[in-house]
């Protein structure tokens, strides 16, 4: 096993050289001892926490997810994250997942770079080209929607990030849409930074859903097309309000 690790791992690691709740969203505990997962998608807005980080229309967005189930530790895995968005804004994330009866408890640590720093009184949003978090969440898998809880701390900005989030999958054969499924997705969140070296304290509101129709092509990737919406009631006048985009993408289990 530890060879294949080995190998997964540098092929993970180098296609990240090659190459944004977000947060990493959580992901499947693996149901094998290792798995390695990735989703590519092309996004019209770039959203981050209720918030547009970018008047430009358009992005491709890819994921990488390495999950490895600890050996002798039932419901215990090990999983690395990495983010791209338009070789710009990356994320990578480590943490831990532990599987419960009543859910699941996640547990982690993320880096977030950017290629453009951006301040409340020039963009509207604050960003820095190196942002540390680290979170804490809960999902209740025996549930409806499957709720979940996520707590993130930001080391730099001082702020911290409550997330609740909810999800239901229809089949599509109700609507007509034999072969695909439904995924209907909302959230709702607080952001509230103290005063740092990077930005005045502030805090705000945030809410957003989704709409997805997917499909799986055999026992290969899932396909999707859905659209978005979020809305922020911060105070910024250049970024305050609604956003709606539309999204396509398709998973890969490797």
């Amino acid at each position: 096993m530890k060879p294949a690790l080995t190998a997964l791992a540098l092929t993970v690691f180098a296609g990240a050289g090659a190459a944004q709740d977000a947060p990493p969203a959580p992901v499947p505990a693996a149901t094998s001892d290792l798995s390695l997962r990735g989703l590519v998608s092309w996004d019209g807005k770039n959203v981050f926490r209720g918030i547009e980080r970018s008047d430009r229309d358009g992005l491709i967005q890819t994921l990488v997810t390495l999950d490895y189930s600890a050996p002798g530790l039932s419901g215990l895995s090990i999983y690395a994250n990495f983010f791209n968005a338009d070789a710009v804004e990356r994320t990578y994330t480590v943490g831990l997942r532990r599987d419960f009866s009543f859910g699941e408890i996640d547990v982690g640590h993320q880096r977030l770079t950017a290629a453009t720093v951006r301040t409340i009184a020039t963009h509207g949003v604050t960003q820095i080209d190196s942002n540390r978090e680290v979170y804490a969440g809960v999902t209740l898998g025996n549930v409806a929607l499957k709720p979940s809880t996520y707590v993130y701390y930001s080391t730099e900005l001082q702020q911290f990030t409550v997330e609740v989030a909810g999800s239901k999958t229809f089949p599509g054969s109700n609507l007509g849409l034999t072969g695909c499924d439904i995924v209907v997705k909302a959230y709702a969140g607080l952001c509230d930074a103290s005063t740092s070296v990077y930005a005045a304290k502030n805090a705000y509101g945030y809410t957003g859903a989704s709409l997805d129709v997917t499909r799986q092509i055999g026992r290969g990737p899932e396909l999707g097309a859905g659209v978005n919406w979020a809305h922020n009631r911060d105070g910024q006048a250049l970024t305050k309000g609604s956003i709606f985009w539309g999204r396509v993408y398709a998973k890969f289990i490797f």
